[in-house]
């Protein structure tokens, strides 16, 4: 059918997608024209199971009965064929597209699509191919004529004919050799006294008087020295070489923090715009619940959320006034965590990023994972009220030793992550171990802030006392266990005044 412009509308193209290699080998999607978006959340038409891969991430569609693959700005990039993608690309079958580890093979549906050559038609000239010209005849070469040879006159001939004496040349001697000019013994006392007369003149007296043996010794030393010299000026001039840092992509349950920040801006170690993911894997023989810890600033409300396997389970708090000192967490559930299975995958998402380019930053990452016995609601309810009922005695005692306020705050969190693994827990134990929970942490804070206050006051002085400093940090441990930030700031502010100590 012909439209009003005299254009003839094309019939849709059907394309399919194969995922040749990655999450979900072997599937294929059918599309019968139109638009194909592919990305990691469920409202693309392709999800895309790889950490690389952004919410929409590509897409591929039908244009005048053509097939084109784009990147939408992702945060990875896409390839097609091994090469990254800068704008929209023409499709043909076997095509590959390519993001993060997932790969998918590109085929139109029944030989559709264009063909590479017209029916009936010359193939084109490839515009870069090399054109033989053919080879062009030898150019002839041009005679020279000599003049005749003139005849020799009467005076000539005369000269020719008249005998020479012969000259007789030694072999040893070189054909018109120079005569060496031997300085005579006046001549020298008249060079030795004009060298006397200059600094630099008495130098080269000197150095003429030198055994041989010496005056090489003495170049061969000069020399040494000026390498040397140059050497110490190149390192002095030349960046120092960084040993190159690779980012961390994987947690170690219950192990160290890591320090590293991520995110967008001028503090973040690895720049991550869009997303930041991390895996971890476990094995237990029973039930258990995760913990996330981490610290956060420069974020909005809402504007990151934090992802379990897939699943949106909290979001990043926004900024306060106390923002670098605060230690988040966030509780994993036990049903969305993969027990003696594959490898967990937890994603920080800015959902403001991209198009948009706004800072934020993540560090001290880790997760604490806790084993909870297989038990009934009741049996949790029991345990719980022991927990807290421990936790209420060591409160009591908490002016009597040092680690008592800890173990309270503790217990308390110790029956709350009991509770919260526990489906149908009672809710009034949920709110009162929590609310406790929070009641404390605030001292502790206090507490942790004070010791850091004695241990700034120790590295203040004129001269620094190392001894004191080192004193107040190894005291920290005896208030504090890993569960609080407290500590581990303790452990790096002690390894940084070891190396001090060594400097000194």
């Amino acid at each position: 059918m012909t439209g009003e412009a005299g254009c003839i509308a094309l019939p849709p193209v059907g394309f399919t997608l194969r995922v040749t290699q990655g999450a979900g080998e072997s599937e294929e999607f059918s599309f019968d024209g139109g638009e194909a978006r592919m990305g990691r959340t469920a409202d693309n038409d392709v999800v895309i199971r790889d950490p690389s891969s952004s919410r929409v991430h590509a897409r591929v569609y039908e244009e005048e009965g053509q097939c084109f693959v784009e990147d939408l700005k992702s945060a990875n990039g896409t390839t097609l064929n091994k090469r990254p993608l800068k704008s929209a690309v023409a499709l043909e079958s076997g095509d590959l597209i390519a993001i993060g580890e997932v790969v998918l093979e590109f085929q139109f549906v029944d030989g559709e699509g264009p063909s590479s050559t017209l029916d009936g038609e010359e193939e084109p000239v490839d515009a870069h191919e090399t054109i033989l010209k053919p080879p062009s005849k030898p150019a002839t070469a041009a005679v020279v004529r000599k003049p005749p040879p003139r005849k020799p006159t009467a005076e000539v001939a005369a000269a020719a004919a008249r005998p020479r004496p012969s000259r007789v040349i030694p072999a040893t001697a070189a054909p018109e050799a120079e005569a060496v000019v031997v300085p005579t013994a006046a001549d020298r006392a008249r060079e030795r006294r004009e060298l006397q007369r200059s600094t630099t003149g008495r130098a080269q007296l000197l150095w003429n008087e030198l055994p041989r043996p010496t005056r090489i010794a003495v170049g061969i030393i000069g020399g040494l020295a000026t390498l040397g010299m140059l050497g110490l000026l190149v390192s002095a001039v030349l960046p120092k070489r960084v040993p190159k840092k690779y980012e961390p992509m994987e947690l170690v349950p219950n192990g160290d923090a890591i320090p590293d920040s991520f995110g967008e801006g001028d503090q973040v170690t690895f720049s991550r715009p869009d997303m930041k993911s991390f895996t971890f894997t476990f094995a237990a023989p029973t039930a258990i619940v995760g913990v996330l810890h981490y610290q956060a600033a420069d974020c909005s409300k809402d504007e990151v959320t934090i992802e379990l396997n897939g699943t949106q389970v909290g979001t990043v708090p926004p900024d306060t006034m106390e923002v670098e000192k605060r230690d988040l967490e966030i509780v994993l559930p036990s049903t969305l965590l993969h027990v003696n299975g594959p490898a967990n995958e937890l994603v920080f998402d800015n959902v403001t990023n991209p198009p948009a380019n706004d800072p934020w930053r993540i560090w001290n990452i880790w997760v604490e994972v806790i084993p909870i016995p297989r038990m009934s609601a009741e049996d949790a309810a029991r345990r719980a009220k022991d927990d807290l009922s421990r936790a209420a005695t060591f409160y009591d005692l908490r002016a009597v030793g040092a680690m008592n306020l800890f173990r309270s705050w503790k217990q308390y969190r110790d029956a709350w992550l009991l509770l919260e693994a526990t489906p149908d827990s009672p809710p009034e134990l949920v709110q009162l171990a929590r609310t406790r929970m929070r009641e404390i942490r605030p001292q502790l804070d206090a507490k942790c802030s004070s010791m850091l206050v004695a241990y700034q006051k120790q590295m203040n002085q004129r001269y620094p006392n190392i001894r004191g400093a080192r004193r107040v940090l190894q005291d920290i441990p005896s208030y504090f266990e890993k569960e609080h930030p407290c500590f581990g700031m303790s452990r790096g502010l002690l390894a940084n005044l070891e190396d001090l100590s060594e400097v000194e």
